[in-house]
C-alpha cells in the first residue's frame, strides 16, 4: 500500500476510536500533550521530521519520544508512545540495576487507564496491558532467551500466572535503539486481567537473602527481619507497619518447621506443584539469577503462595555476564534457596517431583518443542537481529562486565549454540534422573 493510502487508513482509523491525540515532539517536551497529532506518519521532533514506522525488519515499533535531557534518577518520566498508528501518553522509567549500565538501556512503560497498550495480534493477544517492559538483549545476543524462557514457564502448566512476551524494534526521539523483548510487568493490574485478587500481595525478590531461610545468602549470618530480600509491589498495606508480614510468616514456615509439618502443611501455605515447577524450570533452563532473586511471589487474601520467574537473561547456558554455562551442569540451586532444599530432602516430596520432571521432559518441554520454538523465534527476528548486532556490536565486545571473553559469538552463531545447549542438556537430564 502506498505511503498516502496507509497514512489516510491510519488517519480514518484514529478518528474512528474518538479522535486524535496528539503526539507533536520536542526534544525537551515535558508538558501535557496538545490537542491534536500531526498527520500520520511523521512527527515534528526539534526542528528534523522524525518518521514514525509501523513495523519494520517484520516485527512491530515502538516509537517513544522523551526529553534529551532525563537525569539517570530512579524515577518516572512523561514521554509517549506512538504505535501502529496510536499515539499514547506513558510514563517511562529506566530499569534494572544491571542493565542500567548498559548502553541499549531497558525502560518500563506505564499507561493510562484511558489508554492502555494493545497489541492484539501478537502473543495470543497483548491487550489491555497498564504497564510494558521493553527489555534489551544487549547481554543476550541471541535475542531470544527471555521470550524462550517464558514460553516454556506457560506451556508448563495453563493455570500459572502467565507471562506473555513478544518482539519488537525500539526508537527513541527518532533514533535507532534496535531489536527488544516486549515483556508484561507483573503488577495489580496483569493479576486482575488473569482473574486474580488485585488487592493480594506481591513480592519481588530483589535481593539474594529471599532465600525462605533465617540466614543470610552470603554470610549465613542471622537475618535483622525475615521478609529481608523482599521487597513489596503490591497489596494492602503496600508500605509500613504490617506490610511484610505474609512473606516473614511464609519465610518462616519455610525455614523452621520440621520434615513432617512442611510436608502435611505446605499445600496449606503454598501451591505446591507450583513451586514445584519453579524448581524444575530453574533447573532444566539453569535460570542462574532467578532462583531466589528477582522471582516474584503473589498471594491472593485468604489464598496461597504463587510463584513467578523473572529476569531470565540468565539461562540456557549464560550467566548474566553471557559467560558459559555447560549443559551437564547438575545444580540443583538448593544452597540458594531453603525452599528448594526442603522439598529435594523430603523422599515423600522428591520422588514425585523428579517424576513429573521425567513427564514434562517427554511432554510438554520434550526436545523437539524447545528447538522447534528458538527455530521459529529465530526466522522472526532474524533480519533484526543482525541489524542490531551491527548497530551495538562494538560496544557489546568492548563492555566491561565481559570484554575479556575469548569466546564470542555473532547471532547466528549463538543460535545454534542455544539449540546445541538444549540438545545436551535434555540429553544429560533423560540420562540421569534430575
Amino acid at each position: 500500500m502506498a505511503r498516502d493510502a496507509r497514512g489516510a487508513a491510519g488517519l480514518w482509523w484514529l478518528a474512528a476510536i474518538g479522535g486524535l491525540l496528539s503526539c507533536a515532539s520536542t526534544s525537551g517536551w515535558a508538558g501535557a500533550l496538545p490537542a491534536e497529532c500531526q498527520a500520520p506518519g511523521s512527527h515534528e521532533a526539534g526542528s528534523v521530521a522524525v518518521e514514525t514506522r509501523a513495523e519494520e525488519d517484520g516485527l512491530p515499533v515502538f516509537n517513544l519520544f522523551v526529553s534529551e535531557s532525563l537525569p539517570d534518577e530512579e524515577r518516572d518520566y512523561q514521554a509517549r508512545l506512538v504505535y501502529r498508528g496510536r499515539c499514547l501518553p506513558v510514563q517511562l522509567r529506566f530499569r534494572g540495576d544491571t542493565s542500567r549500565h548498559f548502553p541499549k538501556r531497558s525502560y518500563t512503560l506505564d499507561f493510562s487507564r484511558d489508554a492502555p497498550f494493545d497489541e492484539p495480534l501478537l502473543a495470543e493477544g497483548f491487550t489491555g496491558r497498564r504497564k510494558v517492559v521493553l527489555v534489551s538483549p544487549f547481554n543476550d545476543n541471541s535475542y531470544l532467551r527471555h521470550r524462550l524462557a517464558f514460553t516454556l514457564w506457560n506451556r508448563m502448566a495453563p493455570d500459572h500466572i502467565q507471562v506473555k512476551t513478544f518482539s519488537a524494534i525500539v526508537y527513541v526521539n527518532g533514533r535507532y535503539m534496535g531489536l527488544y523483548a516486549v515483556v508484561d510487568h507483573l503488577n495489580a493490574h496483569l493479576l486482575a486481567a488473569q482473574g486474580l485478587d488485585r488487592d493480594g500481595d506481591l513480592f519481588k525478590a530483589d535481593g539474594d537473602d529471599a532465600n525462605f531461610s533465617r540466614l543470610t545468602y552470603e554470610t549465613h549470618e542471622p537475618k535483622r527481619y525475615l521478609h529481608q530480600g523482599f521487597e513489596k509491589k503490591a497489596g494492602i498495606p503496600e508500605s509500613g507497619p504490617g506490610a511484610h508480614d505474609s512473606i516473614a510468616a511464609f519465610t518462616a514456615f519455610v525455614a523452621d518447621s520440621g520434615p513432617e509439618r512442611f510436608r502435611v502443611e505446605r499445600d496449606a501455605w503454598m501451591e505446591a506443584r507450583e513451586y514445584e515447577d519453579w524448581w524444575i524450570f530453574a533447573t532444566l533452563v539453569t535460570a542462574n539469577d532467578s532462583v531466589a532473586k528477582n522471582a516474584y511471589h503473589y498471594r491472593a487474601r485468604g489464598g496461597r503462595w504463587r510463584p513467578i520467574p523473572w529476569d531470565l537473561d540468565a539461562s540456557f547456558g549464560q550467566n548474566w555476564d553471557t559467560r558459559r554455562n555447560e549443559p551437564e551442569d547438575r545444580t540443583t540451586y538448593a544452597s540458594r534457596n531453603r525452599l528448594f532444599a526442603r522439598m529435594l530432602e523430603d523422599p515423600a516430596i522428591a520422588g514425585p517431583l523428579r517424576e513429573r520432571y521425567r513427564v514434562l521432559l517427554q511432554g510438554e518441554l520434550r526436545a523437539e518443542v524447545v528447538l522447534g520454538l528458538i527455530d521459529q523465534y529465530a526466522r522472526e527476528i532474524a533480519p533484526a537481529a543482525r541489524r542490531d548486532e551491527v548497530h551495538w556490536r562494538q560496544q557489546y565486545l568492548d563492555f566491561f562486565r565481559w570484554r575479556t571473553r575469548t569466546d564470542f559469538t555473532t547471532f547466528d552463531e549463538e543460535v545454534e549454540y542455544l539449540r546445541r545447549w538444549v540438545r545436551q542438556r535434555w540429553s544429560a537430564l533423560e540420562s540421569q534422573r534430575p
